[in-house]
């Protein structure tokens, strides 16, 4: 389903020198006829979707995990999101991978395992819109749906990703412009308040 995507995975060249920058996010991919969880890596040439898989525990890490996210954001919004996060975890008997953590040698070895992983360049890349929900879009969406991003590909068609953390949201939001320019529309803005992202009317 991905042969364009993946037939990059081939050519370690591809990824060279893209470690040192490589911001990434976790994201639901949906396509027409399928629907994963993947790690979106975004190096300085392109995306890389990698499949995510859960690992068997007997002790959960989300409260890590929520350290780990509000640094990412950094400030009083990821010391908030962080903290927001770490008192609704609960402990679980799976966790998912550390993907961050692996080197290049690693992440490609996988991408290439994982029959599903795949990416898509920049120069491929057609556009990229980053929205949020609504009040009413809230009543009839997932309640831990944080946003989605649209992404059009020359190869790759149509690509939707459902982001359902904030703190990955922020990663987005963040890195997709300087990686895209003027090819990403962002639809969003965070509400304090809220401590969410939420939908960015311009008159």
């Amino acid at each position: 389903m991905y042969a364009a995507g993946q037939l990059e995975l081939q050519s370690t060249t591809w990824m060279q020198r893209n470690t040192s920058d490589r911001p990434s996010f976790r994201a639901v991919v949906r396509r027409t006829f399928s629907k994963g969880q993947y790690q979106v890596f975004a190096l300085p040439r392109g995306l890389l979707f990698l499949e995510r898989r859960s690992i068997t525990d007997s002790v959960g890490n989300g409260p890590s995990g929520a350290v780990v996210a509000g640094a990412v954001l950094g400030g009083a919004v990821g010391a908030m999101i962080g903290a927001a996060i770490a008192s609704s975890a609960s402990s679980s008997s799976e966790r998912d991978e550390n993907l961050d953590i692996c080197d290049e040698e690693t992440l490609i070895e996988l991408a290439r395992s994982r029959r599903k992983s795949f990416v898509a360049k920049l120069d491929e890349i057609i556009s990229v819109s980053i929205d949020a929900p609504g009040s009413l879009g809230r009543m009839f969406a997932d309640s831990s749906l944080a946003g989605w991003i649209t992404l059009r590909d020359r190869c790759l068609g149509k690509v939707t990703l459902e982001i359902h953390e904030q703190p990955a949201m922020a990663v987005a939001v963040e890195t997709l412009p300087r990686r895209l320019g003027e090819r990403v529309q962002i639809n969003v803005e965070f509400d304090q308040q809220k401590l969410r992202f939420v939908p960015r009317f311009t008159s």
